[in-house]
């Protein structure tokens, strides 16, 4: 039964994290995220990695369903931790950090499944099957991986001027470099309250401490099953 219930997450993960890209991505809109800069952003392209990873996880459990084996495939399941990591990162942020600063404009379809229903899945998902591996801290760094990839991506594209939404060189408030607050400081101005640097800092915390619990709650999970 739970594995069944873990196809319909991982199946809801995959069409609600296309479904959301490609709508972002089609868009005609040049605001935030709309268009052909959409897939610029950390939150599209942490939804595609995690909604692939979760159709590769549906065919297999298929096949593992009409063969009626049991093969357990431990890579995968690290690269669906590292990734539901960096959908939780996409999920709390814009929640807490980014929708306040929208007003209105923050709770769309396309926002509502990037940012809510794919990290809500896969989160869940994540504690309902059962992992054929043990998380270690080596696994807890792994998950750092996708954010540090994005902050040089994202670093490169303000040097080269590469234009995200709203026609500014940068994707979030808190990675613009030349914000009121700039590198190191801090500011009165909201949200650039305190600089990029700080604000990377804490994301990266964020992400280890994401990592430590999961893994912990996971193992603790296993071994007393």
């Amino acid at each position: 039964m739970k594995k069944i219930i873990s196809i319909c997450l991982r199946l809801i993960v995959f069409l609600s994290s296309f479904l959301g890209v490609g709508l972002c991505f089609f868009s005609s809109s040049l605001d935030f995220m709309g268009g052909s800069t959409s897939l610029l952003y950390f939150t599209n392209q942490s939804n595609i990695w995690i909604g692939l990873t979760c159709l590769v996880f549906v065919i297999l459990d298929i096949i593992n369903l009409i063969k009626k084996t049991n093969y357990s495939y431990k890579w995968l399941y690290i690269v669906k931790y590292i990734f539901t990591v960096s959908i939780t990162l996409t999920g709390v942020v814009f929640c807490f950090v980014l929708a306040p600063t929208m007003k209105s404009g923050a709770w769309t379809l396309i926002n509502i499944l990037t940012h809510v229903i794919v990290p809500v899945c896969s989160i869940v998902d994540l504690f309902i099957d059962r992992h054929p591996v043990r998380y270690n801290y080596k696994h807890y760094l792994f998950t750092i991986i996708p954010p540090l990839y994005y902050l040089v991506f994202a670093a490169i594209c303000y040097v080269k001027d590469v234009k995200f939404g709203y026609g500014v060189n940068y994707p979030y408030f808190f990675l613009n470099w030349d914000s009121p607050a700039g590198v190191f400081g801090f500011s009165s101005t909201m949200p650039y309250f305190m600089g990029t640097f700080y604000w990377i800092i804490v994301l990266l915390i964020f992400v280890v401490l994401v990592a430590f619990l999961y893994a912990k709650l996971i193992n603790k999970k296993q071994k007393s099953n």
